[in-house]
């Protein structure tokens, strides 16, 4: 009998090892250490255990080859007779971590000395940190070929101790035969960290002989197996390595038949199962399971040597009787996958703080919000379009939006371009259509997500609904509404839900995948909050490091998106234009420094009703201290919650509030884009939103921590800041709502009807604007939201732009040219002369305008002009059409050959995001307030018991 360790590392475990060693009850006639420690310390102290034979070993080999060396070094065995026909000489196989109880030999001996069949029996490995605890006993393989433990992390109550029989045993402690060990070849070299001890039993038991486990022998183990081969082995390597062997072990066993279908069907096989790890919420194992496939199928003589070894001593079948009723059945496998789904589920809920019930406090909030929403946009409800401020068409056709997030030859799309994809297709019939639900929606939709989001963050429901009845009537919201701005709407009414999802991104995959396909919506609509967003989440990241790399995967979706639209921009040498609004240019109200203290983003909204209240020829100032004696109760509530009990849990909102309020001023002074000839700033609406909502979560903090002392100050904060915004609701109403219903079309009948022949005609619209005129191109029925890009916004004025306005300047005010040549090189059908209001001084008298600003002189212009044929007015304006034809006339810039797959690459990683975000589990049952916490005392009695 040969005790055969191998060390790997010193230390305690070695020491424990060593002297189990020692103090067996029937010692082992040989010692063969195998030192692999590269530790002088280490090995001083295998020396001192006087081994019968010491062998040195490369540091990095695998246990296999440790023991393959090992046996090389043993002298031939002793011809002696034996009942069983070969020689009795046997191999104790023990790792650095691996304490034999002082018993365990003369157990495993006495199980094998009576059963001349078995040539390898195999003790119960026991938790060396939890000595009750089994960590293993017997190995077994599923129907397809998975291995699995027959007993794994149970407690021990001698519920295994009648096992016998198994397929396979572990490695750690095993005892073995030294003819069959060499009979069937050993270890197999192509498993050097896991199943090898399976694949050895395997052949073994498939060469005649028996594999049984000895219960009450036992070893105590610090180590798996894996942790042996390598230290703080990641679980994802674990799996890699698992499914290597597998899927190694599958070319093996099959039939030489069968081999070409199973190595054609590796890596097909493997994308199959990555799909289903996304869906399983293991977004980890997806690299190593494609790895695996990969390395298997180009494994070189691996698998052919592997399948000499098994055919070596092999006397019966891999699906015959040596191995079939050892295999544990299908029912089992479902059995224990079931207990632990419910074992995840639990410690979910374990870690799941407990959610205010919706109902009915949060329902009744939303079903407000939709009722004020619906009759403060009624003149909206049915529109087919929307027009005003930055608002136009969506798209004529889904193809239109498909087309929206291709790039051009002279400019790609822009993430916003993805996002008003996903907003047509949910009416593809008229996608345009969709911008006007979504514009009824916003209130509502809004106030749901900032309870979802409070709701994390409280237990009780008031907090919540306080929360989310604020944000749906919040100033940042309402503003864009009514001034039309649709970029900024479609931002405030995702970014309670990205802040939601960011928070539950630490504990669940599914939220951070939600998450980055929310952080798409929100850069993408908003990118002058993306930097915000990047501070936030380099701070949670920091909050929480061991979830950093889950977190670092969460800018993923808005960095594929971006990519094409960084790389041209940065190309281009304007980095800050990546933070220019999308979609069509217009100016924001501009921002005062007290309405970005109050959150407004346009504080004349605000002035012009509460001057009608106050007394005549109230100055703005007094406006400004009424509106912020209404709003006054939410940050002194705020900052209050920071003195309640569990009042750190402000801190965060709080800190983002401050982060949104800083990038409110700091964007209020950045003008990227012009529109006539003018500087246009920033959208602060979603900064400010940012900072309101980061308030109003802070609020409903506080309110929780005041618990019932709480209702008078929360109901008189949530009305005084509903009266605040309450005129604002009226604009809609009264007409003074910049946004209002239209056709899909922003350029007059004739010209769409035209436009249906030939989408891509242009039609030269001249706008007469202070003292300038001016001019822009329209294709086909007029501009549309999906084929707007910033990179023309934000550009120096191009060729074809100078090309337009020395056009217009020429039909403006008669100059003796001859146009038609300039209309058919830019392919213009039409000429549209939008009107224009003239501009007035403070007096309120007219203001005299340039020739070329006057409608009149440019009216006459065009009449004169021999390319254009008058048309008449329309709902649109003054219209001429141009009667000149020409085959030749340019076309607008082509899509390059790359687009189409640069888009479907981004769709496909936006693909499988959704695909990790969508839930396909149970999910956890949370606990609520009213159910009380374990430290509750219990009810044994009922009230009004006698006893």
């Amino acid at each position: 009998m040969t005790a055969v360790l191998v060390a790997r590392r010193g230390g305690a475990t070695l020491e424990q090892t060593l002297l189990g060693l020692a103090e067996q009850s029937r010692p082992p006639d040989r010692l063969l250490i195998v030192d692999a420690t590269d530790d002088e310390a280490a090995t001083r102290a295998l020396a001192d255990a006087r081994p019968t034979m010491f062998v040195s070993a490369a540091h990095g080999a695998s246990f296999g080859d440790d023991i393959a060396r090992a046996v090389e070094a043993l002298p031939d065995p002793e011809t002696t007779s034996s009942p069983y026909g070969g020689v009795e000489e046997w191999l104790w196989l023990l790792r650095h971590d691996t304490a034999p109880d002082p018993r365990a030999l003369e157990r495993l001996l006495g199980a094998v000395e009576v059963a001349p069949s078995v040539a390898v029996a195999g003790p119960k490995q026991m938790d060396a940190a939890a000595p009750t605890v089994i960590i293993e006993f017997g190995e077994t393989l599923t129907r397809t070929g998975a291995s699995a433990a027959l007993a794994e992390r149970e407690l021990d109550q001698g519920q295994h101790d009648r096992t016998s029989d198994v397929l396979a045993i572990g490695e750690a402690g095993m005892l073995v035969r030294r003819s069959v060990f060499t009979a069937v070849g050993g270890f197999d070299p192509a498993l050097p960290s896991v199943d090898a001890a399976l694949d050895l039993c395997v052949r073994i038991r498939l060469a005649g002989h028996r594999v049984v486990g000895v219960p009450l022998a036992r070893v105590f183990v610090a180590e798996g197996t894996a942790e042996f081969a390598r230290a703080h082995v990641p679980r994802r390597i674990v799996h890699r390595w698992r499914r290597a062997a597998q899927l190694h072990r599958r070319l093996v066993y099959a039939p030489a038949v069968a081999v070409p279908l199973h190595w054609l069907s590796l890596v097909p096989l493997a994308v199959l199962r990555s799909f289903g790890h996304l869906l399983a919420k293991q977004p980890t194992r997806v690299a190593g399971e494609i790895a695996a496939a990969v390395v298997v199928a180009f494994s070189g003589a691996r698998v052919p040597a592997a399948r000499r070894r098994l055919a070596r001593a092999r006397v019966a079948g891999i699906t015959g009787d040596a191995l079939a009723p050892l295999r544990m059945p299908p029912a089992e496998v479902r059995r224990r996958r079931a207990i632990a789904r419910d074992a995840r589920i639990g410690r979910a809920e374990d870690v799941a703080p407990p959610r205010p019930d919706f109902l009915p406090g949060g329902a009744l909030v939303v079903a407000l919000l939709a009722g004020v929403s619906a009759v403060a946009f009624s003149p909206l409800l049915g529109a087919a379009s929307l027009l005003g401020g930055a608002t136009a068409p969506l798209a004529p056709d889904p193809a239109a939006l498909w087309a929206g997030m291709l790039a051009t030859a002279d400019a790609p799309a822009d993430p916003f371009a993805f996002v008003l994809a996903l907003l047509g297709v949910l009416t593809p019939w008229q996608p345009s259509l969709a911008l006007g639900v979504l514009w009824v929606a916003a209130m509502p939709l809004a106030g749901l997500g900032a309870w979802w989001l409070a709701a994390g963050l409280v237990r009780r429901r008031g907090p919540a609904a306080a929360a989310a009845l604020l944000w749906g009537v919040a100033p940042a919201l309402l503003v864009p509404l009514i001034a039309g701005r649709p970029a900024a709407v479609i931002a405030l009414i995702a970014l309670p839900w990205l802040l939601a999802a960011a928070h539950r991104a630490p504990r669940s995959w599914s939220a951070t995948a939600a998450a980055g396909l929310l952080t798409v919506i929100v850069g993408g609509s908003a990118p002058s909050l993306v930097p915000a967003l990047l501070v936030a989440w380099l701070a949670w990241m920091a909050i929480n490091p061991r979830r950093a790399g889950r977190l670092l995967t969460l800018i993923v979706p808005l960095g594929a998106v971006a990519a094409p639209l960084v790389v041209a921009q940065l190309w281009r040498g304007s980095p800050l234009a990546l933070l220019a609004d999308p979609g069509i240019v217009a100016a924001p109200g501009e921002p005062a420094p007290t309405g970005l203290l109050l959150g407004w983003p346009d504080l004349a909204l605000a002035i012009g009703p509460l001057q009608s209240i106050l007394p005549q020829d109230a100055p703005p100032l007094l406006v400004a201290i009424v509106l912020g004696a209404l709003l006054a109760p939410l940050p002194l509530l705020a900052l209050l919650g920071l003195a309640l009990p569990r009042g750190g849990r402000a801190v965060l909102p709080l800190a983002i509030g401050a982060l949104g309020l800083v990038s409110a001023v700091l964007a209020s002074g950045v003008s990227l884009t012009t529109l006539d000839g003018r500087a246009v700033p920033l959208d602060v609406a979603p900064a400010l939103g940012l900072y309101w909502l980061g308030l109003l979560v802070g609020v409903a903090v506080a309110l929780d921590g005041l618990r019932r002392a709480g209702a008078v100050p929360g109901l008189i904060a949530t009305i005084a800041g509903v009266a605040a915004v309450a005129p604002l609701l009226a604009a809609p109403l009264t007409g003074l709502a910049e946004v209002r219903a239209a056709e899909v079309r922003t350029l007059p009948a004739i010209v769409a009807a035209s436009a249906a022949d030939d989408p891509r005609q242009a039609t030269l619209v001249l706008t007469p604007a202070g003292d300038g005129l001016g001019a822009r191109l329209e294709l086909g029925a007029g501009r549309t939201l999906a084929e707007s890009r910033t990179v023309r916004t934000t550009g120096p004025a191009a060729e074809d732009a100078r090309e337009v306005a020395e056009l217009a300047a020429n039909l403006a005010a008669a100059s003796g040219r001859d146009a038609a040549p300039a209309l058919a090189e830019l392919d213009v059908r039409f000429v549209l002369l939008a009107p224009a209001l003239a501009p007035v001084g403070e007096d309120g008298a007219a203001v005299p305008t340039a020739p070329l600003a006057d409608p009149a002189a440019v009216s006459a212009a065009l009449d004169a002009t021999d390319a254009l044929v008058p048309v008449g007015d329309t709902d649109a304006g003054r219209l001429w059409r141009v009667t000149a034809t020409d085959d030749d006339r340019s076309r607008p810039p082509g899509i390059p050959a790359t687009a189409p797959a640069v888009l479907l690459g981004q769709l496909g990683i936006l693909a499988l995001t959704l695909l990790l975000a969508i839930p396909t589990g149970r999910r956890p049952r949370r606990a609520r307030p009213d159910e009380g916490s374990i430290d509750d005392p219990a009810t044994t009695f009922a009230e009004g018991d006698d006893d």
